[in-house]
C-alpha cells in the first residue's frame, strides 16, 4: 500500500501507552513534483481523517476507546521545507481533535 491508494490504511496499531491509535502512511514518492506530491499527501491524510471520524477503527478494535490518534507518515525521501510547513498547519488545525500528524524519514 502507499500514498496513492487513498482507499486503504497502510498500517494500523495501538500506541505503547494503549491510549492512542496509530495509523501509518507509507510515502515512497520523491519530491520532483512537490505540488503534486503535497496534493497526494493531503488526499491520503484526509482519507485517514475520514477513517477516524467515522469510527471505522472500531471494526478492528471494537472494545477500544482511543484518547488520541497519530498519523505516522513514513517518508522514503527527505521531506521538503514546504512539507514541514504543511505539517505545522495541519497539526495546528487537528490539535483540538487530539489528532497529530508526524513524519518519519527512513
Amino acid at each position: 500500500m502507499s500514498i496513492i491508494e487513498t482507499d486503504k490504511i497502510d498500517a494500523i496499531g495501538i500506541s505503547k501507552d494503549g491510549e492512542g491509535l496509530i495509523l501509518m502512511l507509507a510515502d515512497h514518492l520523491d519530491w520532483k513534483n512537490e505540488a503534486e506530491h503535497l496534493t497526494l499527501l493531503l488526499d491520503k491524510i484526509n482519507a485517514y481523517l475520514g477513517f477516524i471520524e467515522s469510527n471505522q477503527h472500531s471494526d478492528t478494535y471494537p472494545e477500544r476507546v482511543f484518547e488520541y490518534f497519530v498519523i505516522d507518515v513514513r517518508f522514503k525521501y527527505k521531506a521538503t521545507e514546504n512539507c514541514l510547513i504543511f505539517f505545522e498547519v495541519i497539526n495546528s488545525q487537528l490539535r483540538e481533535y487530539k489528532i497529530q500528524v508526524i513524519k518519519n524519514e527512513d
